[in-house]
Formats: structure tokens, C-alpha cells, sequence
């Protein structure tokens, strides 16, 4: 459980960055 919550963080976390780049 711990480790989805982890790896649902982490590509949340590039989603943002790639979508605060493309602003």
C-alpha cells in the first residue's frame, strides 16, 4: 500500500512539473 501511494505521488509529481514547464 505504502509503495502505490509512493509511486502515485511520484507521477504526480512529474505530471505537475511537466505541465508547469509547458506554461
Amino acid at each position: 500500500m505504502k509503495y502505490a501511494l509512493m509511486g502515485i505521488s511520484f507521477i504526480l509529481l512529474i505530471w505537475v512539473g511537466t505541465f508547469y514547464l509547458m506554461l
